[in-house]
């Protein structure tokens, strides 16, 4: 791993361990009509947060408040409660995370932070028919072919290089808002079952980022080969540490290699339906097949992924992951099913966590489930278009 990488792991984990420090306290410390309460029932003394004594401190609160503010905290729970699965939505999915972890490992914790997508289809790997198989190369489930696109920023190395830190930067500041946010709503909310754990809510994220570690190696564990070369000339192979650097650096023979294969591809379809006549008239010299020529629809032209991937004009690197076996435990098949459930397992504890979160009034519950779903978003696009 870089230095830079490293830095950047840093600065995310050091936001995360001081939540075993937090300065608890009950309610919003800014809402006048929890500060009063607090200060008569000894809601700022940290005794009162241990176990067995912080249920009698939720009860003496309870009975101070208000029946308008006790709704305002049942509608705010209930706010907090679809927090994860609107964020579910917009996480990028299982699969997908381990693509971007090859790539860049910092841009993967910051996408899965607080959030696994969940596919459409849980679970239909294991279905036995096989076009109902996810991997994408239906006539081999052991292997797994990923060709990723890198963007270009500028054709000028440093301003290339420049662009993607600013944008790196952008999605660490974004993930960083959202452990902070995270941090502070977990600072003034108790969970009843479990009221005095300082870390509940905090356990979310670290969860998720566990999780992308634990998927990764489990991937390295289970895998027979992988292979990186670049998309449009296999000869050109790289290791998974220059993979990590391929996204900040230009290769200019690759890039003239590019703009030459891009000139020699067809201009235009209708270029493809002349060929297609004339050789039909050379060939056989009549007019009735040519009149059958318009009855059956010439093919379409279809290139290859790697022309493809030409006409967009960027940098592709091709990632190819092979299993031991179609079936067994060291399978395709078996590795999504077990990253998956996982990743649910998650989203249940999420779910459980923000739905049982007392003190948590409306208006806080809409700022922090706003907050969460703009910076998620906003790390989805830096990281798809930088």
């Amino acid at each position: 791993m870089d230095r830079y990488t490293f830095l950047q792991l840093s600065a995310v984990l050091f936001l995360i361990f001081p939540s075993q420090a937090l300065n608890r306290t009950v309610g919003p410390p800014d809402d006048y009509r929890f500060v009063g309460v607090s200060k008569i029932r000894g809601g700022s003394n940290p005794a009162n947060f241990e176990f067995r004594k912080c249920s009698v401190l939720i009860d003496c609160v309870y009975e101070h408040l208000s029946e308008a503010l006790k709704a305002s905290l049942s509608s705010g729970t209930s706010i907090a409660a679809l927090l994860p699965t609107i964020l579910a939505l917009i996480g990028a999915p299982p699969l997908e995370l381990v693509q971007i972890a090859l790539l860049s490992p910092h841009r993967a914790l910051a996408t899965c932070c607080f959030s696994i997508g969940l596919p459409s289809g849980l679970f239909r790997q294991l279905r036995p028919l096989h076009p109902q198989l996810s991997h994408s190369n239906p006539l081999e489930p052991r292997v797994r072919e990923w060709v990723v696109a890198l963007p270009s920023i500028s054709p000028k190395r440093w301003k290339h290089l420049l662009g993607k830190l600013v944008a790196d930067f952008i999605i660490i500041t974004f993930a960083s808002i959202m452990l902070w946010r995270n941090w502070v709503v977990n600072s003034f909310t108790m969970v009843p079952w479990r009221c005095e754990y300082t870390w509940l809510l905090f356990g979310w994220p670290i969860a998720c980022m566990t999780w992308l570690i634990l998927s990764f190696a489990l991937l390295h564990l289970m895998k027979e080969s992988i292979q990186i070369y670049h998309a449009q000339n296999p000869s050109i192979k790289y290791t998974i540490w220059e993979l990590l650097s391929l996204p900040y650096s230009f290769d200019s023979k690759i890039l003239s290699e590019r703009q030459t294969s891009l000139s020699a591809l067809p201009s235009h379809r209708g270029e493809v339906k002349a060929t297609i006549a004339d050789v039909i008239e050379t060939e056989n010299g009549s007019h009735d097949l040519i009149h059958q020529q318009h009855q059956i629809s010439p093919p379409i032209l279809t290139m290859e992924r790697s022309g493809t991937t030409l006409l967009y004009g960027d940098h592709c690197v091709a990632i190819r992951i092979v299993m031991p076996s179609n079936l067994g435990l060291r399978s395709w098949r078996c590795y999504e099913a077990i990253v998956e459930a996982s990743a649910v397992g998650i989203y249940l504890y999420a779910t459980f966590v923000l739905t049982s979160t007392l003190f948590l009034n409306a208006d806080k519950a809409m700022i922090y489930a706003t907050i969460m779903t703009l910076c998620l978003s906003a790390v989805r696009i830096m990281s798809i278009l930088f």
